[in-house]
């Protein structure tokens, strides 16, 4: 009893054991050499947005991939004996989320070796850059996109390649960093805007020597039963985790979770384990919100999902979920924007990031934050060439900067009118 209490506690092996159930997941959905062959269609993939990996792979080999791509980001902070926090948490279940549309093991090796590099080039411990490395894998479509795509599949194409995946490690600790001072913390995938400039930068320059990129449309279709119980069951769990540890103060536990509503909430600092309750209780809900509106639950949302519920140990809760969500929605309506569309459905979940801004500045801003977000998404992949999976985060990145201002303007004026009443 003791020992699962421990093993429950810690980040790394909780992680771990649902990596595992992924991998178990996948063997039982395809108990045959076509989980293998479908896993290698993945690593042969262009990546490039979208390519959802249901669809190349099939979902047992998208899963298998998931799991892999994961554990190879667990084997790395392992390797390193990084301290886990609720940052941990986040990014590595982003690693698993884009692992259904656009990482794999062979494209983020590249990105993951040139962000020890720049450490030791800093003369610094890899521990500080590592969780900004792991998100750097952002921009793995650049690897593969270069390796796979044209006649010339030679050497000197994949060198090319595994270089461009080392330069984007590289230099994406310290361009991250900076951009941060941006927002201000209010877009929480800050690595989506830094990716975005990025991205820009390199298909700008690449466009230049006639190198181009070009968009994918690739959606699977008519998964919804089997994925939804798969993000469902792996939901239960985490929110088993959350409650078996605070059984002995679970009311109070709860309260807490689903109070807390302030500007960069840190739920494993403030709750700990009881993050792992609204993780679970964020992934049913976006299941459920999906087939409710109708989404076809392709690789990018359940990407999406599995995001929201990452973030759920660092900054995302329901009310300010429902607001983002419901400013997309309603954009739809007074727009030619069709919510049924699949960047649109992606835009749906991704919106999340925005959650401080309804966490600080109350509903109606976060409801006000998504109807501006989903336009800016529908159309911000075109720039970046589609390298960059977390377009949404740059999308977010421009309505905080649009939006943040505003904001504490208006918060200014209200004290300047208090202390006028003084």
């Amino acid at each position: 009893m003791i020992q699962l209490d421990k093993c429950f506690k810690n980040i790394h092996q909780v992680y771990l054991i649902t990596m595992l159930f992924f991998i178990a997941s996948a063997i039982v959905l395809e108990p045959s050499w076509q989980l293998i062959e479908g896993f290698i269609a993945i690593l042969q993939a262009p990546d490039i947005l979208i390519t959802d990996y249901i669809l190349v792979g099939g979902f047992a080999s998208a899963i298998f991939n998931s799991a892999v791509t994961s554990l190879l980001a667990l084997g790395m902070l392992v390797y390193f004996k990084h301290k886990p926090s609720s940052a941990t948490i986040s990014n590595l279940w982003l690693i698993t989320a884009f692992a259904f549309f656009g990482k794999n093991p062979l494209n983020v090796l590249p990105i993951f070796f040139g962000g020890w590099l720049y450490s030791k080039f800093m003369r610094q411990d890899f521990n500080i850059s590592i969780l900004t490395t792991l998100v750097a894998a952002s921009l793995s479509p650049a690897v593969t996109q270069k390796i796979f795509i044209g006649d010339d599949t030679g050497l000197l194409n994949i060198v090319f390649a595994i270089g461009i995946g080392v330069f984007i490690g590289f230099i994406f600790d310290p361009i991250a960093k900076n951009i941060f001072k941006v927002h201000d913390g209010f877009n929480l995938y800050n690595a989506g805007f830094a990716a975005g400039i990025i991205a820009i930068a390199i298909t700008s320059i690449l466009g230049s020597y006639g190198i181009e990129y070009q968009l994918n449309e690739q959606w699977s279709s008519g998964n919804n039963f089997q994925v939804s119980v798969f993000i469902i069951i792996v939901s239960i769990w985490l929110i088993f985790i959350g409650m078996y540890t605070h059984s002995h103060d679970i009311g109070n536990t709860l309260r807490r979770v689903f109070s807390l509503r302030k500007y960069q909430n840190d739920y494993y600092t403030q709750c700990g384990c009881g993050c792992y309750i609204n993780m679970g209780v964020l992934g049913i809900f976006c299941v459920l919100a999906a087939n409710l509106i109708g989404f076809e639950i392709s690789g990018p949302l359940v990407g999406g999902t599995f995001t929201v519920m990452g973030f759920g140990a660092n900054g995302k809760q329901l009310y300010s979920l429902t607001s983002l969500m419901g400013g997309v929605i309603f954009a739809t309506f007074i727009s030619p924007l069709y919510i049924h569309d699949p960047a649109i459905a992606i835009a749906f979940f991704f919106v999340a990031c925005l959650s401080p801004i309804p966490a600080k500045y109350g509903w109606h801003w976060g409801f006000i934050a998504g109807l501006i977000h989903v336009h800016l998404a529908a159309t911000l992949a075109v720039p970046s060439g589609g390298i960059n999976l977390y377009n949404n985060g740059i999308a977010a990145g421009f309505v905080v900067v649009i939006l943040l201002p505003i904001l504490r303007a208006l918060e200014q004026r209200k004290e300047n009118i208090a202390a006028e009443g003084k």
